[in-house]
């Protein structure tokens, strides 16, 4: 231990590792009063780790030798209290260590970590990888790979390359050969971007007649610095004083850099750098069409929007169900929501599902608040975009953050409102990496910390939220009718079964539908088209044996991409050609079954051809969607009328808001539907739902939907058609009663997987042995193989845990079961070929 004279202190670090404890290190010197919270770079084993400052320890440890900080990386806390406490909150009820929770609350670019890089010491000739190759084959392979490169290459790309797990072992045996060198750098830091601007000299240029008599001299002498002066006074002006960057300038004037410089060295300007803050592109056009706010609000809307206020205004924790139909307006209710923490110096939270966010949404944000005010986060903004967008927030630059389900973790000071919009939406849970959190059901644990009024959204809303509702829990409010006078579309079903025996189906399309379709592109209207599956095909099968490529990796078939030629796997990526012969009998005649969005696409598009109607169509998923910008492209084509169909996955079923759109088509409803998953028949009837309200937004046509199915007697099916969220709410409430799921139970999935099938289902078996039993409030179900029993070349098995909310309110019996199973089965069975995963609130079905 090291000795106090030479005045050390401690500090208790979580690192992003998946144990449940802290580690304490020591640091050289005294401690600042606001040390804890800042980050710090750790050793840990032979790696180094970013982690955080938790605590600082009353005592100095002397039980073991401490391990000092490599690096102190903050001037001032980056978390504060609050946001610590919720971390931790988010840590123990999710069952994930506080250093992996406090990890995702940050943005990629403020983790750096240690990566290992490898490099051959010398050439090495064939004849060497040859004899390595006779006693260890891994050895000489990676070896190999290695010749191949004149330079480092990382850890991570040999394991790629190689398609091995880990590759330790093998890079030790070789370094201690001498035939490698293993060096060890901290790379994955992003920093400030800094730029050359101009600042308008106050003293030179203080009036409107300065600025008129100096523009008038440099005109005659220097017309090029009187232009960029020009622009900079200018901008000077709409800017507030703000620097303007000097490429900015040469850019819009047309003049070069010299010209900028010339005005700096006569006085007018001062050149200094400056932060620039990167943005996410935005577009060439906006979607939104003006500021909404000032838009009257119906009854209705009215009275969410004073309730929701009081709330805001005398800063007490509430949480608002907001339940109101498609088109009813819920997002004007959250403008004047949002206005009105405004108002009170606050900010506002704005959470929605979709990883790509909604262009529309964000377009319409922009409008009504101004881009300046507003922080947008999600994952597909570059590493610089988020630093920056995580710093504004931080420093209290925005009013609005918008972001999707890790920006609950926004580093927001002052949070007056958290707003989950379509609160329903499975994908606000996290299923990788841990914490395996709901963002929905955080944002009421933080709200109730924060003393803030929380809002959940949805036309569908959740069986939990409007369970919690039903009890006293929530506030409901709801809005019945759609705003500016406009109608729910009509909507009816399509029996499949019926137009198959009458022979009144063309391909995938009804008739009725494809008649439907011909009708609106003949008026020039907008028209969307739901299939919940992307690809061409689900699969191709031999005529001669019906065999099936599957994955080689997941107990899946591989689907079919047309345009590719390729057959993919879209749980673990594998891509393979598309064979030419079965692989089985050799037969040569491949059929391909089913439809994904591919196929709807060149169908509908050879339909309308023979009926001698050309029309634009557009395909929406994540296909198409990849490129940065395409998601926003496709959107506003549709939207201008350069498309006439968007044909989609469940990115066409939310947010958009367009009113030209008359008619939504189902291509087929019971995709989901018999899947065995207990939030089946609820996940059919709100994808149903936000579907069908796509259509008729506007009072000038009511709109129409048709639902292709081949079971319109299904309770789920009556219910959207119906437009009767009652009445779905009413039945599925009571067959989750009789079967203990959720609202009433809380639903916990532990998943095993492994290389070897025999020792994961073993290791399941022992973890369900050391589950505490004859705990009132608990059932446990399993081990059992899941529908997907291989998954990326690890078998899987899983436990089932259902805990009786009525019993365990707190859910104490429940994390103290599953701690006391978890410690135990480390202590006796626990093996790093096993891994185990503990998902608390699990959306996963077998």
């Amino acid at each position: 231990m090291p000795e106090l004279t030479e005045n050390i202190s401690f500090v208790v670090v979580a690192l992003p590792i998946p144990l449940h404890r802290q580690f304490t290190y020591s640091v050289k010197g005294e401690l600042p009063s606001d040390i804890i919270g800042r980050r710090v770079l750790a050793p840990f084993g032979k790696r180094i780790l970013t982690g955080i400052i938790v605590a600082v320890p009353e005592t100095a440890p002397s039980d073991h030798e401490i391990r000092p900080i490599m690096e102190i990386l903050d001037d001032a806390p980056i978390f504060n209290e609050k946001l610590l406490e919720f971390t931790k909150w988010v840590a123990e009820y999710y069952f994930a260590s506080w250093g992996e929770t406090l990890k995702a609350a940050l943005p990629l670019g403020m983790s750096p970590h240690d990566v290992m890089r490898v490099k051959t010491a010398e050439p090495v000739s064939e004849q060497i990888i040859s004899e390595i190759a006779k006693k260890a084959p891994k050895r000489a392979a990676l070896l190999r790979e290695l010749s191949c490169h004149s330079g480092e290459v990382t850890v991570g790309y040999l394991e790629k390359k190689l398609q091995s797990s880990t590759i330790a072992d093998q890079l030790d045996a070789l370094e201690r050969a001498g035939l490698i060198i293993c060096e060890r750098v901290v790379e994955g830091e992003a920093r400030a971007k800094i730029r050359k601007a101009a600042v308008l000299n106050g003293e030179a240029i203080g009036s409107q007649e300065q600025f008129r008599e100096v523009l008038n001299t440099l005109d005659a002498k220097a017309p090029k610095q009187a232009l960029a002066l020009s622009y900079i006074y200018i901008q000077h002006r709409r800017l507030n004083g703000e620097p303007i960057l000097a490429a900015d300038i040469v850019r819009e004037t047309k003049v070069n850099e010299q010209a900028v410089e010339g005005l700096a060295a006569k006085g007018y300007i001062r050149l200094i750098m400056t932060e620039v803050v990167r943005r996410e592109h935005i577009g060439d056009s906006s979607l939104a069409e003006r500021d909404e706010t000032a838009l009257p609000l119906t009854a209705e809307q009215d009275h969410a929007v004073r309730r929701i206020n009081d709330a805001i205004t005398a800063q007490k924790h509430k949480t608002f169900l907001l339940h109101g139909v498609t088109g009813s307006g819920k997002t004007l209710v959250y403008f004047h929501a949002i206005k009105q923490t405004a108002a009170i110096g606050k900010t506002s939270l704005f959470l929605v599902p979709e990883i790509s966010l909604t262009p529309q949404l964000i377009d319409r944000f922009r409008a009504a608040f101004g881009e300046r005010h507003i922080a947008v986060v999600h994952s597909r903004m570059a590493i610089g975009e988020r630093y920056d967008q995580w710093r504004q927030i931080s420093a209290g630059k925005v009013r609005v953050v918008i972001g999707t389900r890790s920006a609950i973790f926004a580093p927001i000071e002052n949070l007056g409102l958290i707003i989950i919009d379509e609160e329903h939406e499975p994908s606000y849970k996290q299923d990788a990496p841990a914490p395996r959190y709901n963002a929905r059901d955080c944002a009421v644990a933080r709200g109730k910390m924060e003393n803030t009024a929380v809002i959940l959204g949805s036309a569908t809303p959740s069986m939990e939220s409007m369970y919690n509702a039903s009890i006293g829990k929530y506030h409901l409010l709801e809005i019945s009718a759609r705003a500016d006078n406009a109608k729910l579309p009509a909507v009816r079903t399509v029996n499949m079964l019926n137009e198959r025996k009458h022979k009144r189906i063309l391909k995938s399309f009804s008739k009725e539908l494809l008649d439907a379709i011909a009708d609106r592109t003949e008026k020039r209207e907008g028209i969307i088209l739901f299939h919940n599956r992307r690809g061409f095909a689900t699969h191709i099968e031999c005529n001669d044996c019906g065999a099936i490529p599957k994955c080689r990796n997941c107990s899946v078939t591989l689907t079919y991409h047309k345009t590719a030629h390729q057959l993919r796997c879209h749980y673990c990526s594998y891509t393979r050609i598309v064979p030419n012969a079965c692989e089985t009998c050799g037969g040569l005649t491949l059929r391909d079954i089913g439809a994904g969005t591919q196929r709807i696409e060149e169908e509908l598009s050879e339909l309308l051809e023979m009926r001698g109607i050309k029309v634009q169509i557009a395909r929406m998923d994540t296909d198409t969607t990849s490129k940065r910008g395409a998601h926003r492209a496709i959107l506003r084509d549709f939207a201008e009328g350069k498309t006439d169909i968007l044909v989609g996955t469940q990115m066409v079923a939310k947010g958009l808001d367009f009113k030209r759109v008359t008619l939504v088509g189902v291509i087929n409803a019971d995709m989901r539907l018999f899947m065995p998953d207990f939030r089946a028949s609820e996940r059919t009837f709100q994808l149903l739902m936000q579907v069908v309200g796509r259509a008729g937004r506007s009072a000038d046509s009511r709109g129409e939907a048709l639902i292709q199915t081949s079971h319109p007697e299904h309770q789920t099916i009556l219910a959207a058609v119906e437009g009767r969220y009652d009445h779905f709410y009413g039945d599925e409430l009571q067959l989750r009663k009789d079967a203990y799921y959720p609202p009433f139970t809380r639903f916990v999935t532990v998943e095993f997987s492994g290389a070897d099938e025999q020792k994961t289902h073993e290791h399941a078996r022992w973890f369900a042995h050391f589950f505490p039993k004859n705990t009132p409030s608990l059932i446990m179900l399993g081990p059992a193989a899941p529908t997907i029993w291989r998954l990326r070349s690890l078998y899987r098995r899983l436990l089932i845990i259902k805990d009786i909310k009525h019993i365990d309110p707190s859910g104490e019996q429940l994390r103290n079961a599953l701690r006391t199973a978890y410690a135990l089965y480390q202590q006796h069975t626990a093996s790093s070929s096993v891994k185990v995963i503990i998902d608390i609130d699990s959306f996963g079905g077998l």
